[in-house]
């Protein structure tokens, strides 16, 4: 019998390795030496069943084709696999904040819910599922932590428990918080090192539309927060640097937009801050260490790189096969 499966129940993980939601279940099966499902696979075969809700899901069920058959059958698959004494896990997610069986209750009747869809069905499914044991990525047992944006991902080194915080700024967490509140642990922290990747949100949307800070003065800012930190707990922070500047027309779905807005600011103009953010940051290469993806992605003609270094369409995000967990960023 195999050892671990990361599997979705209600949307199959994508075969693709440019697909970000493929990424994060890479992530996942980095840590935890896990297969990722596909619609062939046989959970019976597995010993140990990680459910991974999607790198974007906030607690609603997104089934664009309603509850079918086909979803009806993936969770008999897991029913089957529980009943036959396989561990189930739910990542990042409590269950019980889910709300899988509510919602589904309110599809019973509906034309694109499949007939199997009953009252019976929804007891035995929730009697599984409350089997799930909560695992967020930080109880593993990693002496190393990455904490940021949505880029995290592509970051990330396996011996990293990632704390992936989707629109996280720069700028709120050592202005408004402070770099000590952002992170929140104090002198309880149980990781060895931790590696802050923030500023291509900043980039993207506030600097250049604000004004506030010039480069030098954002990088000087962050660069005084982090070794003040390191000085007090005596734990070295590493630095990643923002992500490449990709070609202006490359279309985002709402939810990668500000105010309706997909960036602030033309691209050679967010490209030279990126690069002066980045010599000023390298100023202080012996305080932290700089973490940046291979220098030519910045050199790239913006839609070269958008096409061969990116997620597919609609999407800020490096593609998984270029993390620098997979692809050699030296």
């Amino acid at each position: 019998m195999k050892k671990s499966i990361i599997f979705n129940p209600f949307t199959p993980i994508p075969k693709s390795e440019k697909s970000h939601i493929r990424g994060w279940a890479m992530m996942w099966a980095q840590r935890l030496d896990a297969d990722i499902a596909t619609k062939e696979t046989d959970l019976l075969d597995y010993e140990n069943i990680y459910i991974d809700h999607g790198v974007n899901f906030h607690g609603s069920l997104n089934l664009f084709g309603g509850f079918n058959d086909d979803i009806v059958s993936n969770c008999y698959n897991l029913m089957d696999a529980v009943d036959n004494e396989a561990k189930l896990f739910s990542l990042d997610w409590k269950i019980k904040d889910c709300n899988y069986i509510s919602q589904i209750e309110k599809r019973i009747g509906a034309k694109t819910t499949s007939e199997m869809v009953d009252f019976d069905f929804l007891e035995k499914f929730e009697k599984i599922l409350n089997k799930a044991k909560y695992l967020p990525m930080e109880s593993l047992n990693l002496d190393k932590w990455i904490i940021g944006d949505s880029h995290t991902l592509a970051f990330s080194m396996p011996d990293q428990a990632i704390t992936r915080l989707n629109g996280q700024t720069l700028y709120n967490a050592i202005c408004k918080k402070g770099l000590g509140k952002f992170l929140n642990y104090g002198n309880d922290l149980k990781f060895k090192e931790i590696t802050l990747c923030l500023g291509s949100i900043d980039i993207r949307f506030h600097l250049l539309r604000l004004k506030t800070f010039t480069a030098k003065e954002f990088a000087d800012l962050y660069a005084k927060e982090i070794i003040s930190y390191q000085n007090y707990y005596n734990i070295p922070i590493k630095v990643c640097a923002p992500v490449p500047i990709e070609h202006e027309l490359r279309k985002l779905p709402k939810t990668g937009q500000f105010e309706g807005q997909n960036f602030y600011g033309a691209r050679w103009e967010r490209l030279k801050f990126t690069f002066d953010f980045i010599k000023y940051l390298s100023d202080y290469c012996f305080d932290f260490d700089l973490i940046q993806p291979p220098k030519e992605w910045y050199t790239m003609p913006g839609d070269e790189y958008a096409r061969e270094i990116m997620e597919l369409h609609s999407s800020v995000h490096i593609a998984p096969k270029y993390y620098r967990s997979i692809y050699n960023w030296n």
